[in-house]
């Protein structure tokens, strides 16, 4: 006879873990902590915290309900419905959002070690979509884009300046829409038993708020965040 899964201890999130849900729950497949390693003995050179690739056709529900497909939170994403959508995320829990040096600065190749770790071109078109990357935070071809995300407390002016096509998340944001969809599918989303403990206490967490705002209030606080994104 199974048990029934442990109820899992509601007093802290791990923020990566809330924007590894958030994405998942938009359709994104995703590797966390992906790590860019030295080229011989040593320290690593820097993680992704999280990688994620979202394919353009997605639909959840398409088969089950075609009139109520759940729909993904395509304006703050900047989701595409033409693109392979790959996403190399920087998270930051009690400050702005913020690109560190690692996927900024040209000289270290970090974001050439990862295309090629991907696979996602060929060798050829590395160092243009790494240049790309640096340059701009994104790199665009006729299917692919590839870009740089930063999650945070608050929106950065530095970024929207020196990178005004890098998708900015702020948690506020991005717990609203965790609400909204796990309150609207609460029915099909019932059990969800194999979902890790994070998942977990993130669902029971909405599942007990009577409003988004209640909500965004205590997943905040759990997250360690002060104030209000």
């Amino acid at each position: 006879m199974s048990r029934a899964p442990a109820r899992p201890e509601m007093n802290r999130l791990d923020p990566e873990k809330v924007a590894y849900w958030y994405l998942r729950l938009n359709g994104f497949f995703q590797i966390e902590n992906f790590v860019v390693h030295p080229e011989g003995r040593g320290g690593q050179r820097t993680d992704a915290d999280l990688l994620a690739v979202r394919f353009p056709f997605r639909a959840e529900r398409l088969f089950d309900d075609p009139n109520d497909i759940m729909a993904d939170d395509v304006q703050k994403l900047a989701l595409s419905d033409d693109l392979i959508d790959i996403v190399i995320a920087e998270v930051k829990t009690n400050q702005p959002c913020t690109l560190n040096g690692p996927w900024t600065r040209a000289d270290r190749q970090n974001v050439h070690r990862v295309l090629a770790a991907i696979g996602c071109l060929p060798s050829g078109r590395i160092e243009a979509a790494a240049a790309d990357i640096y340059r701009a935070g994104s790199h665009r071809s006729a299917a692919l884009r590839i870009r740089l995300v930063a999650v945070g407390r608050d929106r950065s002016d530095n970024i929207t300046k020196a990178y005004p096509h890098v998708t900015q998340l702020c948690w506020a944001g991005m717990l609203a829409f965790i609400w909204e969809r796990f309150h609207r599918y609460r029915r099909q989303k019932a059990q969800v038993d194999q979902w890790d403990s994070e998942g977990l206490k993130i669902k029971e967490l909405a599942d007990l708020s009577n409003s988004p705002v209640d909500f965004m209030r205590d997943a905040l606080r759990l997250m360690g965040i002060e104030g209000r994104s």
